[in-house]
């Protein structure tokens, strides 16, 4: 029977999660603008280059500043299928986790965990020449964020297992990219911007979700 009531839609990502659906957007602007110009600009100057952020090594064509390339960085994907599997999670987690925190302090958790990341990553290979890419490890925060808040109250509830699930799959997930595409090649997965990202998610997630997690309880 035909009651004449309809499941009101869900909201739109833009309206719960704006700095997500930003970040996003971005993300995949910057991809298609990549495809048709500014190729090397966007793939190498945009980049995170440790030799160049550490040691001043030239890059020999235009690009931004070194000192922001960490941030640069998280908006440039090595392919399709690097920016697609990175938004498909961001979008997945930063829906959860940008309504607690409100839009500023997960921009403020976000690219903390990115910069850390990426600093992380250049400290321990200061001559590298590989330049990196990717939002993983500002991802890494969001996932460890979203563990620490969800799964601080009982993490035998259902809810804080599937949070704690969560970062597993995640951390798992990195690891075994990391195993198939680190190699001798120019490029690979950048494995300690990620530990460097979740560490810091893992930190800053219960100052920045104080309120949040009071309410939850």
């Amino acid at each position: 029977m035909n009651t004449g009531r309809h499941s009101a839609p869900p909201p739109a990502l833009y309206k719960t999660a704006p700095a997500t659906a930003a970040i996003a957007a971005l993300c995949v602007l910057i991809w298609l603008v990549e495809q048709f110009a500014f190729q090397n600009f966007i793939g190498y100057g945009m980049a995170m280059i440790p030799a160049r952020l550490m040691s001043g090594l030239p890059l020999g064509m235009p690009g931004v500043p070194a000192v922001l390339t960490p941030i640069t960085m998280t908006f440039v994907h090595a392919g399709l299928a690097h920016l697609l599997l990175n938004m498909v999670f961001l979008i997945f987690i930063g829906r959860f986790v940008e309504p607690l925190l409100g839009s500023g302090r997960y921009l403020a958790l976000y690219f903390a965990s990115g910069i850390v990341g990426a600093l992380l990553e250049a400290v321990l290979s200061p001559d590298s020449i590989v330049p990196y890419v990717g939002a993983s490890g500002a991802i890494s925060g969001v996932f460890a964020a979203h563990a620490m808040i969800f799964g601080r109250r009982d993490p035998s509830s259902s809810e804080g297992r599937r949070a704690l699930q969560l970062a597993a799959v995640w951390i798992g997930l990195q690891v075994a990219l990391g195993l198939v595409f680190n190699g001798g090649g120019g490029g690979g997965i950048a494995i300690w911007a990620h530990v460097g990202g979740f560490l810091t998610g893992l930190v800053l997630a219960l100052p920045l979700a104080r309120d949040a997690i009071r309410t939850r309880r």
